[in-house]
């Protein structure tokens, strides 16, 4: 038989909830709170009372009321048989227990309906939120210079009768022509720069982030990024951040671990270049300083 108190408790942990904030939203004692998480079915009331505690309970650090109270319910038959081998009396499950457990299935429903509907709001208000942003991130670039056909038509130019003879022009003219529409002179033209060293960024959180980036000229990127795996961009030149929770961002510079970006819940850009690297990266003094608090 598995362990139910160990495991109601494991939830509550993961969730990072204290049994004071559970007995306050419950209306629960905290003393029935910890006999429970310690099996010990006894400091509970019995009858519905007691499954309506493990119910409550379970709902708050979101495990499925029905098989919690179904596992709880099979522990009191196990306490029940090993009582009546002793001479014990079995309590009996009235009908009133019934029609309250058909209650509670059906508020129970209610609330998930509820969750969802509020889940679905919440999220078409972030993506609300959030639009600006995307909108910004993919604007189109700026409008080209106008082509060639913006030009007159040949027809309004002058006639060539019109046009002085090119014996009246100018030594200079022939010595140096005009450049062509739309060239650049060929003493201005510098030879293209050699590719710069690659930026390779690798980095996780340690709760669900957006994080934004742009590597080089490429099309930007807009991710929720969940705690797991490490993450790894790459940049030829340039390398674009822009994180929502910079407390839970965790990074290196090229194998080099990176400096923090500020606390839990703040906000922080980064546009990193082979310049500004080192800017970024942790010296030694950073390293056996005391890390920022999250």
């Amino acid at each position: 038989m598995t362990d139910l108190g160990a495991r109601l408790k494991q939830a509550r942990e993961l969730r990072d909830v204290p049994l004071k904030d559970i007995a306050a939203r419950t209306k629960i004692a905290v003393t029935a709170l910890e006999a429970l998480e310690r099996n010990d079915f006894t400091k509970l009331p019995g009858g519905i009372f007691g499954r309506a505690f493990v119910r409550a309970y379970a709902i708050e650090v979101g495990l499925d009321p029905d098989a919690v109270v179904t596992d709880f319910q099979e522990h009191l038959e196990h306490l029940e048989r090993e009582a009546a081998a002793r001479g014990a009396v079995r309590p009996e499950v009235t009908a009133d227990d019934r029609v309250f457990l058909e209650r509670q299935r059906r508020a129970v429903l209610l609330l998930r309906i509820g969750v969802a509907l509020l889940a679905a709001l919440s999220a078409a208000l972030l993506i609300w939120r959030l639009r600006p942003f995307w909108q910004h991130s993919t604007a189109a670039p700026a409008a080209a210079p106008a082509p060639v056909s913006a030009m007159p038509p040949a027809a309004a130019m002058p006639p060539a009768a019109a046009m002085p003879p090119a014996a009246a022009m100018p030594p200079a003219a022939e010595k140096d022509p005009p450049p062509a529409v739309g060239s650049a002179p060929a003493e201005t033209s510098t030879p293209a720069s050699p590719a710069s060293a690659p930026i390779v960024v690798e980095f996780k959180v340690t709760r669900g982030t957006w994080v934004w980036s742009r590597s080089d000229d490429a099309a930007p990127v807009s991710q929720l990024y969940r705690p797991g795996d490490p993450q790894r961009l790459e940049a030829a030149g340039t390398l674009s951040l822009d994180v929502m929770d910079a407390g839970s961002f965790q990074w290196t510079i090229n194998g080099q671990p990176g400096k923090s970006l500020g606390r839990r819940g703040a906000r922080a850009r980064v546009k990193l270049t082979t310049d500004t690297l080192q800017t970024y990266q942790q010296t030694g003094q950073d390293l056996g300083s005391p890390k920022n608090q999250d």
